[in-house]
């Protein structure tokens, strides 16, 4: 059948007859990639004849590369994704007529305007998101090729991501970013080569799925913290296989659930969205304020979404009562309630591990990880770190599961309403009033799953970019499901907030960053709108226009203006609501930190002379204006730095950032600067030692708190070859026998026994 109607099957048969008659004949078989004319109507030359032998004359565009089979070279091309015939050489049992793939310029339907603001060409994931839907009255092959579609799947969300990976990098050598300051400069010397002026742009936090996508998600989640307080419930509810509509659009074929992870994915979205109406809008256990959820893909494949939900302070649940009416971690009876006791069977209940199963997963140096099984428990209340403990009584209903008695102490907290509905894993917890928050925000924004394989193929006589290769690093060991790769087909989200956070940026004079493009000329790149009307620009010259703003602060102007992109100006707000964060620098950039610790205090201001202007007299610096102000002469604001800090950053971030206070000499009274925030630096180390294993149920007190805070600073003063005798003032300990009094974990990462402790401490000293 291929022989008979593949016409790319008939060229290979056709190269190799002519090899078979020719044996020492150097060949190229080419398969033009040119699509002048739909190709819907001018498909490949069917006939022999049009096949062409040619050799060496391959074009180096992506878009112009093509197929070519190569003899007696002994090297291998690299084959474009974006080559019409990638997908039916690729997949020739799906495409048995060797019809096209995804090629580019393909137009859109019923688009004939050429200047709408209308994409009138298919992207890549537009032609998989059409070939990946089911169609009334057609078979499609696909759709059905079990495995193998699955496979489908995840190459052709690679082909996606790697078409926009390549377009940044392809953009490496061409785009840079340099000052507006630093231009003028190289302009006024008479520079006009932009070639070799600026910094090279790196993968951007535009990009979804990569490392600052997430951590700008993160901090902006933190933002929310910072606007309405820590948020009230965590809830996690995971895709279940068997739901009533998956097995019902797959009753009449043979196929399971996992061999269509579209319907998977559409069931999730479907179901998610409707327990977001629930909660958000039919405030299904009070007003919600703000709501965060990041969706993501467990190794098995299903999708699963972490929500994190902000109530109205009339709405939140103070007392352990109100936690008993929302969260149940107890087996119901099942006489008196079937369906849930079924539910709680099939769904909440971990494990079995312990005693019952030293095999599972989650066992650990024969301690279950997840801290299962929990403790029997006559009512709920919180420990002294404000982690909840959910009412478990003694004399409940229990339940068989893998032939073992199951009781209430391996049950996952769970809302009765939300399992009935839903049907699957969900998980409802309450969320404590600590620090530990900051980590739950981090687990749901830390990025992609990896895998312990790694393909490296670098392409011979491309530029290497110096330093870090952040796309290099983004593929590294990535991996991608069936179902995340259509999640990603259909453009679904993969990150959700409400209300908006808007980022703000903010520059020294002449310092706002400009992106050019190396043949760019240098005179129209300093004369650009952008550059000349910034965010942070147009913010002082609006304080100047509306009298409104003159009473607010940076991050409050959001409140009543909103930035228009295309207009390049701020509006008066007329609805909505968004929150504003100033983006943080470290206090080691110097000017840069004290005119951010300025823009916190300072209304209205209408140029950079303002800001610096305290009492009717402008300073000449903003680090003397901080001063004026009484904002650095106790080290007051250093403080202020860290706690702020600590709204968004781990333990080990606070402790790096408080050691370079100190080594940058900018503290006036470092140990009073220790003593007023000790607390918030030794931030970690508790919530560390519960999650690990070998230090579970040994406590610390606050002295050895304290010790272990200050060791983790010297060692990152020492790391940077700072001597420990310029900081006489701190109270660095000398004798370390109290921290090898217990098995204490001393470290973000690792976990010490006594003598590792004990060479590390030599190594450091």
């Amino acid at each position: 059948m291929l022989d008979t109607e593949n016409a790319l099957v008939k060229s290979y048969r056709m190269a190799r007859d002519s090899l078979l008659k020719n044996p020492d004949s150097n060949l190229k078989l080419r398969i033009i990639s040119s699509r002048k004319n739909d190709g819907r109507t001018y498909n490949l030359p069917t006939s022999s004849e049009v096949a062409v032998l040619i050799v060496g004359d391959v074009c180096n565009l992506i878009d112009h590369r093509d197929i070519i089979v190569t003899t007696r070279t002994g090297t291998l091309q690299r084959i474009s994704e974006l080559h019409p015939s990638y997908l039916p050489l690729q997949y020739p049992l799906l495409f048995p007529f060797g019809d096209d793939g995804y090629r580019i310029n393909i137009p859109h339907r019923n688009i004939t305007d050429v200047d709408s603001s209308t994409r009138g060409k298919v992207t890549m994931r537009e032609f998989f998101s059409f070939r990946i839907h089911d169609r009334v009255n057609q078979f499609s092959l696909i759709l059905n090729s079990r495995r193998l579609y699955q496979q489908f799947l995840v190459d052709a969300y690679t082909m996606i991501e790697s078409e926009r990976l390549g377009f940044i990098r392809g953009k490496q050598s061409l785009l840079r970013e340099e000052t507006l300051q630093n231009l003028n400069d190289a302009k006024n010397e008479g520079n006009t080569d932009l070639s070799c002026t600026g910094q090279r742009v790196i993968l951007p936090s535009s990009f979804t799925g990569g490392a600052r996508f997430m951590m700008q998600n993160f901090l902006d989640a933190m933002s929310l913290c910072k606007w309405y307080g820590y948020p009230d419930l965590f809830i996690t509810i995971t895709c279940n296989p068997k739901w009533p509509e998956i097995v019902r659009v797959l009753e009449d074929t043979n196929l399971t659930p996992d061999e269509r992870p579209d319907y998977l994915c559409r069931a999730f979205k479907m179901k998610l969205e409707s327990l977001m109406k629930d909660l958000k809008d039919k405030s299904l256990f009070g007003k919600v304020q703000a709501v965060v959820y990041t969706i993501e893909f467990q190794k098995r494949g299903l999708p699963h979404a972490h929500i994190c939900l902000f109530f109205h302070m009339d709405d939140k649940l103070p007392t352990p009562d109100h936690i008993d009416r929302v969260i149940s971690t107890e087996i119901p009876d099942k006489n008196q309630y079937p369906e849930l006791y079924s539910l709680v069977r099939d769904f909440m209940v971990h494990g079995p591990c312990g005693h019952h199963n030293m095999k599972s997963p989650c066992m650990s140096n024969k301690i279950c990880t997840k801290n299962f099984p929990k403790k029997f428990r006559e009512r709920t209340s919180t420990d002294q770190d404000g982690f909840p403990l959910y009412r478990r009584r003694r004399d409940g209903p229990t339940i068989m599961k893998s032939g073992e008695e199951i009781d209430t102490r391996y049950v996952v907290p769970y809302n009765k309403f939300l399992l009935k509905k839903y049907q699957a894993h969900i998980n409802v917890e309450w969320c404590n009033q600590g620090n530990a928050i900051k980590y739950l925000f981090k687990y749901i924004n830390k990025g992609p799953d990896r895998t312990q394989m790694k393909l490296d193929n670098p392409e011979k006589g491309s530029e290497q970019l110096k330093g870090r290769d952040e796309i290099k690093d983004y593929y590294n060991c990535r991996h991608i499901s069936a179902c995340e790769a259509t999640w990603r087909i259909y453009a679904n989200k993969v990150h959700y907030r409400y209300p908006t956070v808007s980022r703000l940026p903010f520059h020294l004079p002449g310092q706002q960053q400009v992106v050019f493009g190396e043949e760019d000329d240098i005179d129209d790149v300093i004369e650009k709108a952008s550059v000349c009307s910034s965010m942070f620009l147009d913010w002082m010259r609006c304080n100047g226009m509306y009298p409104e703003a003159r009473s607010l602060t940076y991050v409050q102007f959001l409140s009543k203006f909103v930035w228009k992109e295309k207009e390049r100006c701020w509006k008066p707000r007329k609805r909505g609501i968004c929150i504003g964060r100033i983006h943080s620098v470290s206090p080691a950039l110097g000017e840069a930190y004290f005119l951010r610790i300025l823009l916190n205090k300072v209304k209205g201001p209408k140029s950079f002379e303002e800001i610096k202007t305290v009492n009717g007299h402008q300073h000449s610096t903003f680090k003397d204006a901080c001063y004026a102000l009484g904002l650095l002469d106790d080290d007051r604001e250093y403080i202020e730095a860290i706690v702020e800090a600590s709204h968004y950053g781990s333990g080990h971030y606070l402790r790096n950032l408080f050691a370079t206070m100190l080594w940058c000499n900018t503290l006036s009274r470092p140990e009073h600067v220790w003593e007023n925030s000790w607390e918030t630096l030794s931030d970690g180390i508790v919530y560390q030692q519960k999650q690990n294993p070998n230090t579970q149920g040994s406590s610390i007190n606050a002295n050895q708190l304290k010790n272990l805070t200050l060791l983790e600073i010297q060692k990152i003063l020492l790391r940077n070859n700072s001597s420990l005798s310029n900081f006489e003032s701190m109270p660095f300990p000398d004798d370390v026998s109290i921290l090898l009094s217990e098995n204490m974990l001393i470290d973000e990462e690792l976990s010490y026994d006594k003598d590792t402790m004990k060479r590390s401490l030599k190594i450091f000293s």
